[in-house]
Protein backbone atom coordinates (compact mmCIF):
# COMPACT_ATOMS: atom_id res chain seq x y z
CA UNK A 1 0.00 0.00 0.00
CA UNK A 2 1.24 3.09 -0.76
CA UNK A 3 2.03 5.54 1.95
CA UNK A 4 -0.04 9.24 1.10
CA UNK A 5 1.84 11.21 3.24
CA UNK A 6 5.70 11.96 2.47
CA UNK A 7 6.75 12.39 5.94
CA UNK A 8 9.87 13.97 4.18
CA UNK A 9 8.16 17.07 3.25
CA UNK A 10 9.46 20.60 3.67
CA UNK A 11 7.14 20.69 6.25
CA UNK A 12 7.58 17.65 8.29
CA UNK A 13 11.27 18.32 7.61
CA UNK A 14 11.08 21.59 8.94
CA UNK A 15 8.68 20.57 12.06
CA UNK A 16 11.48 17.74 13.00
CA UNK A 17 14.10 20.37 12.66
CA UNK A 18 12.82 22.72 14.86
CA UNK A 19 11.00 20.14 17.35
CA UNK A 20 15.13 18.70 17.78
CA UNK A 21 16.64 22.40 18.28
CA UNK A 22 14.12 23.10 20.86
CA UNK A 23 14.20 19.77 22.61
CA UNK A 24 18.33 19.93 22.48
CA UNK A 25 18.21 23.63 23.61
CA UNK A 26 15.94 22.82 26.56
CA UNK A 27 18.05 20.28 27.85
CA UNK A 28 21.31 22.39 27.49
CA UNK A 29 19.54 25.28 29.31
CA UNK A 30 18.58 22.84 32.03
CA UNK A 31 21.68 21.50 32.42
CA UNK A 32 23.69 24.68 32.61
CA UNK A 33 22.48 25.74 35.58
CA UNK A 34 21.61 29.50 34.71
CA UNK A 35 18.79 30.05 37.45
CA UNK A 36 15.73 30.44 34.87
CA UNK A 37 13.92 27.97 33.07
CA UNK A 38 14.48 27.05 29.56
CA UNK A 39 10.63 28.53 28.86
CA UNK A 40 11.96 31.57 30.48
CA UNK A 41 15.18 31.00 28.83
CA UNK A 42 13.53 31.07 25.73
CA UNK A 43 11.03 34.59 27.04
CA UNK A 44 13.80 36.20 27.87
CA UNK A 45 14.93 35.69 24.15
CA UNK A 46 12.05 36.98 22.78
CA UNK A 47 12.02 39.65 24.76
CA UNK A 48 15.11 40.93 24.04
CA UNK A 49 14.51 40.04 20.53
CA UNK A 50 11.35 42.00 20.07
CA UNK A 51 11.25 44.51 22.67
CA UNK A 52 10.18 46.68 24.44
CA UNK A 53 6.85 45.48 23.63
CA UNK A 54 3.72 44.44 25.70
CA UNK A 55 3.01 41.05 27.36
CA UNK A 56 -0.05 39.77 24.94
CA UNK A 57 2.21 41.09 21.90
CA UNK A 58 4.99 38.53 23.48
CA UNK A 59 2.64 36.08 23.59
CA UNK A 60 0.99 36.27 19.69
CA UNK A 61 4.69 36.33 18.71
CA UNK A 62 5.77 33.21 20.19
CA UNK A 63 2.75 31.24 20.53
CA UNK A 64 3.30 31.28 24.20
CA UNK A 65 -0.44 31.52 25.99
CA UNK A 66 -1.16 35.02 27.79
CA UNK A 67 -0.79 33.05 31.85
CA UNK A 68 2.21 31.67 30.63
CA UNK A 69 3.75 34.64 29.49
CA UNK A 70 2.57 36.22 32.45
CA UNK A 71 4.41 33.63 34.81
CA UNK A 72 7.65 33.96 32.95
CA UNK A 73 7.73 37.42 32.83
CA UNK A 74 6.68 37.59 36.65
CA UNK A 75 9.61 35.09 37.39
CA UNK A 76 11.65 37.28 35.04
CA UNK A 77 11.95 40.25 36.50
CA UNK A 78 12.11 38.83 39.93
CA UNK A 79 15.48 37.65 38.82
CA UNK A 80 15.96 41.95 37.60
CA UNK A 81 16.14 40.27 34.18
CA UNK A 82 13.44 42.05 32.86
CA UNK A 83 11.35 45.23 33.45
CA UNK A 84 7.78 46.61 33.04
CA UNK A 85 8.05 49.94 31.75
CA UNK A 86 5.09 52.23 31.41
CA UNK A 87 3.79 51.90 27.03
CA UNK A 88 4.30 55.10 25.80
CA UNK A 89 1.05 54.92 23.47
CA UNK A 90 -1.17 53.89 26.28
CA UNK A 91 -0.93 54.86 29.89
CA UNK A 92 -3.02 52.01 31.08
CA UNK A 93 -0.65 49.12 29.38
CA UNK A 94 2.94 48.15 30.18
CA UNK A 95 5.51 47.32 27.89
CA UNK A 96 8.77 44.21 28.71
CA UNK A 97 11.92 45.08 27.88
CA UNK A 98 15.57 43.41 29.29
CA UNK A 99 17.56 44.99 31.90
CA UNK A 100 21.51 45.25 31.82
CA UNK A 101 21.84 41.99 33.75
CA UNK A 102 20.25 40.24 31.27
CA UNK A 103 23.14 40.88 28.66
CA UNK A 104 25.64 38.10 30.15
CA UNK A 105 22.62 35.29 30.70
CA UNK A 106 21.53 35.94 26.68
CA UNK A 107 25.58 35.95 25.60
CA UNK A 108 25.18 32.15 27.52
CA UNK A 109 21.95 31.55 26.06
CA UNK A 110 23.72 32.64 23.07
CA UNK A 111 26.64 30.20 22.99
CA UNK A 112 23.98 27.14 23.77
CA UNK A 113 21.95 28.07 20.47
CA UNK A 114 25.04 28.12 18.35
CA UNK A 115 26.50 24.67 20.29
CA UNK A 116 22.86 23.10 19.19
CA UNK A 117 22.85 24.64 15.57
CA UNK A 118 26.30 23.61 14.80
CA UNK A 119 25.08 19.91 15.23
CA UNK A 120 21.86 21.05 12.72
CA UNK A 121 24.64 21.70 10.30
CA UNK A 122 27.12 19.34 10.16
CA UNK A 123 29.07 18.83 7.61
CA UNK A 124 27.46 21.42 5.69
CA UNK A 125 30.12 24.29 3.77
CA UNK A 126 29.96 27.79 5.23
CA UNK A 127 28.15 28.84 1.95
CA UNK A 128 25.92 25.97 2.02
CA UNK A 129 24.80 26.88 6.01
CA UNK A 130 24.33 30.67 4.51
CA UNK A 131 22.17 29.66 2.03
CA UNK A 132 19.91 27.53 3.85
CA UNK A 133 19.70 30.44 6.16
CA UNK A 134 18.73 32.74 3.56
CA UNK A 135 16.41 30.76 2.19
CA UNK A 136 15.05 30.24 5.77
CA UNK A 137 14.26 33.55 6.11
CA UNK A 138 13.17 34.08 2.32
CA UNK A 139 10.12 31.67 3.51
CA UNK A 140 9.39 33.33 6.94
CA UNK A 141 9.41 36.66 4.90
CA UNK A 142 7.25 34.78 2.05
CA UNK A 143 4.31 33.55 4.74
CA UNK A 144 4.43 37.17 7.44
CA UNK A 145 3.71 38.84 3.83
CA UNK A 146 1.11 36.93 3.09
CA UNK A 147 -0.20 37.52 6.59
CA UNK A 148 0.06 40.96 5.99
CA UNK A 149 -1.90 40.84 3.09
CA UNK A 150 -4.60 38.92 4.23
CA UNK A 151 -5.21 41.77 6.99
CA UNK A 152 -5.04 44.37 4.90
CA UNK A 153 -7.85 42.88 2.24
CA UNK A 154 -9.81 41.70 4.71
CA UNK A 155 -9.47 38.00 3.82
CA UNK A 156 -10.14 35.59 6.25
CA UNK A 157 -7.33 33.60 7.10
CA UNK A 158 -7.23 30.19 7.60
Amino acid sequence: MKQSIDSDNFSFLLLDVARLLRADFERRVAGAELGITPGEARTLANVARFGPLRQHDLANLTGIGPMSVTGMIDNLEQAGLVIRTPDPDDRRAKQVQITQKAHALLEDLHRIGEDVRAISRGGLSTEEWDTFHRLLKSARDNHLSAHHSRRISGKAET
